[in-house]
């Protein structure tokens, strides 16, 4: 697609050097293994704006049957506030609604939000962020994932989530098995956690828990916690779930910025709030 002067395309294999400058000029920890697993997610849904054969900018999406994700919008900062990152969106957005997503979700920083007004994303609510560090803490009820987990747990967080990402969750687990864990009660699932090791820190996410049991939401970011001793540690957390912000900051968390949950279309389903104790990422809910 070509408007305003702007080419946009798929992104390729040759694009990772590129999209991995521009994400470490915003500064969001990824790795060149995030590009890659980008794209394998969703290998149709990425994208890369240039302009007289030069590459300015990026965006990625990922479906979930009728929900999709927009993420990782950035355009090099000497172009921005020319319609770049609009053009960027609208193809993203096109992509996810002919894969027949319903609803198109977003985390926005605050910067962007303006931009997503104006293309119709409508207002959920704050997305917020915090950082911490690993150290030694006493657990009881979490243990490793292991394999035999995965389906209870893609079962869970489709309940929970409202949209099937499983495939995601399986990808995490098989790149990161050492930083995963469970919790069960009797036998029964009540919530696990994961962790993606990101340039100089980890992202907590999903971590997904009963919320009637707080001890055990706990007891996994403890576990994770007492596994990556020394380490810095991300998680976001939907605003609306005070009670995850309490454990992260009972356990020493900051919190260091805000961003905002938006949508397009219908509010299909932002599923059950109170059961997410941390985001699987903002580029993917």
């Amino acid at each position: 697609m070509s408007r305003l002067g702007v080419e946009i395309r798929g992104m390729m294999g040759d694009d990772v050097d590129f999209c991995l400058g521009l994400l470490r000029i915003v500064g969001w920890g990824n790795t060149r293994e995030d590009v890659e697993r980008m794209m394998h997610y969703e290998p149709d849904g990425c994208f890369v704006a240039a302009m007289d054969g030069i590459d300015i900018g990026m965006a990625a999406s990922i479906g979930y049957g009728d929900v999709g994700w927009v993420g990782n919008l950035i355009v090099s900062p000497d172009l921005r506030g020319r319609g770049v990152g609009a053009l960027l969106m609208e193809e993203a957005i096109r992509h996810l609604r002919e894969s027949r997503a319903e609803s198109v979700c977003l985390d926005s920083v605050p910067m962007a939000i303006p931009l997503y007004r104006r293309l119709g994303f409508r207002d959920v609510q704050p997305s917020l962020r915090f950082t911490g560090e690993g150290r030694q803490l006493e657990y009881r009820h979490a243990e490793r994932m292991r394999p035999s987990d995965l389906s209870d747990v893609t079962e869970l967080d489709r309940s929970v989530f409202g949209a099937p990402r499983g495939r995601v969750l399986r990808r995490v687990f098989e790149d990161f098995p050492e930083t995963c864990f469970v919790a069960r009660v009797r036998g029964d699932l009540m919530g696990f956690i994961m962790a993606k090791e990101g340039e100089g820190f980890h992202r907590i996410g999903p971590w997904i828990c009963d919320p009637k049991r707080t001890d055990v939401a706990e007891d996994l970011l403890r576990c994770l916690m007492d596994e990556l001793v020394g380490e810095r540690l991300w998680a976001g957390v939907l605003g609306r779930n005070p009670a995850s912000v309490d454990i992260l900051r009972a356990l020493g968390f900051s919190h260091s910025s805000t961003s905002l949950r938006m949508y397009l279309g219908q509010c299909k389903s932002f599923g059950e709030v109170t059961w997410q104790f941390g985001l699987g990422g903002p580029d993917k809910g």
